[in-house]
């Protein structure tokens, strides 16, 4: 297996494989972890560290990509993943995290919790999807670009400005049309109730 793609650094699903084996790694080596008595101590603080790691890495991805989840073990994911990147954080800063991907990630898991205790007030019976929470039209454009261009982050530069044209066009229909624009659901709730 190769840790990325070198020429495509974007390519989500070999990133994703690559923090899945992350993960798997970790699990079967609890026991020599929990060893407190090991005399490889530079190998156990390594597994540690791979353990921390590989815990922090499934509590933010796996509520996106488990499918089988509950929306309730998605919330409780998120909020294990806020709790422990901020003990990180607190710790070591910068060393840890940038400030701004710490704000970044903090902020979504915020918000998917705000957005789905005020969806349990308004409708509680109304599907929710933490895929829909996204509230920047930045993102929505980009979103749809992407999907245009067949996640190709190897396109000409005329690719990707035709890409943009045809997430402009679609963004117009849905301004139009917005009863068919499933991705603003939310949106348009957010807008309604001013919050």
């Amino acid at each position: 297996m190769k840790l990325l793609h070198p020429d495509d650094p974007q390519d989500v699903p070999r990133a994703i494989e690559l923090i899945l084996a992350i993960i798997q790694f970790s699990k079967p080596h609890h026991t020599l972890i929990s060893d407190s008595f090991s005399m490889d101590i530079d190998t156990r603080a390594d597994l540690k560290s791979i353990t921390l790691l590989s815990a922090l890495i499934e509590s933010f991805l796996t509520p996106f990509i488990d499918t089988t989840l509950s929306l309730f073990d998605q919330i409780q994911y998120l909020s294990c993943y806020s709790h422990i990147t901020f003990a990180f954080f607190h710790a070591h800063r910068r060393s840890f995290m940038s400030y701004q991907l710490y704000y970044d990630t903090q902020m979504a898991v915020k918000n998917v919790t705000f957005c789905y205790k005020k969806q349990q007030i308004l409708d509680p019976n109304a599907p929710f999807y933490l895929g829909d929470v996204g509230n920047d039209p930045l993102e929505i454009l980009f979103r749809r670009t992407h999907m245009i261009g067949g996640h190709n982050s190897a396109c000409s530069f005329a690719q990707a400005i035709n890409c943009l044209e045809a997430a402009k066009d679609i963004d117009g229909v849905f301004k139009c049309h917005p009863d068919i624009d499933l991705v603003s659901c939310y949106l348009r709730v957010l807008y309604r109730t001013r919050i």
